[in-house]
C-alpha cells in the first residue's frame, strides 16, 4: 500500500526496502502486552482482598464495577498503544533505488516526513552495530550524508542487515556515477 504511492522515475529500478528489524516490533509489543496483564492480575488480587477485608456484597459490587472499568480502561490503552507501534514500524521505510534512496518516517499518527537524495549526492554512508543482540541479530543505525549542510543527513535505527545495506548502497551509487560519467573517487 504505502509502495503504491511512491512514484519512481521513468527506468528506476528498485534494489531494496527496509523496514526496522524484527526484534524491535516483538520487544516493544510485548512490553505492551505485559502492561496489559498486570492490571489483570492486581484487581484480580485486589476484588479478592476487599471480599475478605468487607463483608458486605453492595460494597464489593460497586468497588468490582470501578475496579473493571480502570482495567478496561488500561486495556484500551494498551490496545491503542500497540496499534501506534505497529503503525510506526510498518510505516517507516527506506527505499533504495538505482538512483535515489527514499525515506520515509512515520512520526506520529497524521505527522510523516519523506526525505529523498539522488545517490549521486551521497558523500558518506555509515553503519553501527552496537551491542551483543544486535550482533548476533544482525541489526543496527544506518546513515546516509549527502553534500550540502548538516540537516542532509539521513539516519535509520534498528535496520536489518545493515552491512548489506551499506553494500547495496555503495554498489548502486557507483554505478550511478559511472552511467553519469562522474568519477567516484574524484567526483568529476
Amino acid at each position: 500500500m504505502l509502495l503504491d504511492k511512491i512514484q519512481l522515475e521513468p527506468g528506476e529500478e528498485v534494489l531494496a526496502t527496509a523496514r526496522k528489524h524484527w526484534f524491535v516490533i516483538v520487544a516493544e509489543l510485548l512490553v505492551v502486552a505485559i502492561a496489559a496483564i498486570i492490571p489483570l492480575l492486581l484487581s484480580a488480587g485486589l476484588v479478592s482482598m476487599l471480599d475478605i477485608i468487607t463483608n458486605s456484597t453492595v460494597e464489593i459490587a460497586l468497588n468490582g464495577r470501578l475496579i473493571s472499568f480502570g482495567v478496561a480502561a488500561w486495556l484500551l490503552l494498551a490496545l491503542m498503544s500497540g496499534f501506534t507501534i505497529w503503525t510506526h514500524y510498518y510505516l517507516d521505510l527506506w527505499l533504495i533505488t538505482d538512483r535515489r534512496i527514499i525515506s520515509v518516517d512515520q512520526i506520529h499518527f497524521f505527522n510523516r516526513t519523506v526525505s529523498i537524495f539522488r545517490l549521486e549526492r551521497l558523500q558518506d554512508i555509515q553503519y553501527h552495530i552496537n551491542g551483543l543482540l544486535p550482533t548476533f541479530l544482525n541489526f543496527g543505525t544506518i546513515s546516509a550524508q549527502t553534500a550540502g549542510h548538516h540537516d542532509h543527513n539521513f539516519r535509520a535505527t534498528s535496520m536489518p542487515d545493515p552491512r548489506g545495506l551499506q553494500a547495496t548502497i555503495q554498489s548502486a551509487m557507483d554505478k550511478r556515477l559511472s552511467k553519469l560519467h562522474i568519477d567516484p573517487f574524484t567526483r568529476e
